[in-house]
């Protein structure tokens, strides 16, 4: 019986799900290893739970899975596939499937009883994020391809508008009411083709034009494209430059674009000062290969709500009453041309943090 046990006891233990179980008192029973991924939701979990109130171990984000192990035991039935989102204290969503079921024991009797719940479950984040990933990458293609044909049919007639308003114009002298008028035609012609111009790169598929170059360099050409805008609202930048910046096969002139459009989102964000902090990471493959690089943006703004944070590439999707909503949606396509990834977060303690995946740039 003993080694039975100890079979038992090794499956629990190598288990790559969670396990929890706790007894009638609430009282942990069992905690696997795997189950520790909680320690990054919840402060309040040591390295040893096992007797530990289960009320009293899992509060806060956590306190779903306690109260399923309770209602397991209460009401002795069974809850299975339970998806729960859970933000962790990066404010990055977190995504779990759990089930609870009685644990039943014979007594001297010979009668089944009650003796207390377990819990089995398991991350979904990972797949989620690939599933939102491939979602967004098929709504953007088939906005995309309706941005172009709108683009298109837009420009046709907007250079006839500015050519009539700008002869209408030098039929009145140049500080009349008219001609005043006419400038002001030409200068919203000018905005929406502006707009147009986005749209059409927006859609537009460009092979990154891979060179050496170091990513200071880069973030800098970024940076120093918005000097104007950071310098009038008293914006500090701070350069978190990894010491090994060693030149890497990138295409600059993208990486310029989809950083200034970043840099100019975060700038808006903060009208009033901040500090914009702008990190390059490099990454190492397990066996200490080049495994790309992380570029980061993080401002001290009042942040992303989390309903707009799986909206923010969309196309005309804007946060802001004068902006497009185009800017991230061509940094997005700019990113999913180089073979990267791009995503939004919360900074600590306030603010947006946008992340740049490289995988693809090497050495």
């Amino acid at each position: 019986m003993s080694s039975l046990k100890n079979y038992l006891a090794g499956i629990i233990e190598s288990s790559a799900d969670g396990i929890i179980a706790i007894d009638l008192n609430r009282r942990v029973m069992a905690w696997n290893p795997a189950a520790n991924v909680l320690q990054e939701l919840a402060a309040t979990v040591p390295d040893e739970p096992e007797g530990m109130v289960i009320t009293d171990l899992l509060g806060g984000a956590c306190r779903e899975f306690a109260l399923m192990l309770m209602r397991s035991i209460q009401e002795g039935r069974s809850f299975r596939g339970v998806e729960m989102r859970i933000a962790d204290s990066g404010g990055r969503l977190r995504y779990f499937s759990a089930s609870a079921s009685p644990i039943m024991s014979e007594s001297e009797e010979g009668k089944r009883k009650n003796v207390g719940a377990v819990l089995i479950f398991s991350e979904l984040t990972e797949i989620r994020e690939l599933e939102e990933r491939a979602n967004r990458h098929d709504r953007l293609a088939a906005l995309g391809e309706m941005a172009a044909g709108v683009a298109h049919e837009i420009r046709n007639p907007l250079g006839g508008i500015e050519l009539y308003a700008s002869n209408l114009g030098r039929k009145f002298p140049a500080d009349s009411p008219e001609n005043n008028t006419c400038r002001k035609i030409i200068a919203a012609a000018a905005s929406l083709n502006r707009i147009v111009t986005d749209m059409l790169t927006f859609t537009r598929s460009r092979p990154p034009q891979m060179r050496r170059a170091q990513l200071l360099s880069v973030v800098k050409g970024a940076v120093d494209m918005a000097a104007r805008e950071i310098e009038q609202k008293s914006i500090t930048v701070d350069l978190d430059i990894a010491a090994d910046d060693a030149p890497r096969l990138v295409d600059p002139d993208q990486l310029v674009q989809a950083g200034l459009n970043v840099v100019l989102n975060a700038v808006q964000a903060m009208p009033v000062g901040g500090v914009l902090t702008v990190s390059v990471t490099p990454m190492a493959r397990p066996d200490g290969s080049d495994g790309g690089v992380r570029l980061s943006f993080a401002d001290t703004g009042p942040g992303i709500p989390d309903t707009a944070k799986d909206k923010v590439f969309n196309p005309f999707f804007t946060l802001r009453k004068d902006g497009t909503g185009l800017g991230l949606a061509i940094v997005h396509k700019i990113i999913q041309d180089y073979g990267g990834t791009i995503d939004v977060g919360d900074n600590q303690p306030t603010g947006a943090v946008v992340t740049f995946v490289l995988p693809g740039a090497v050495r």
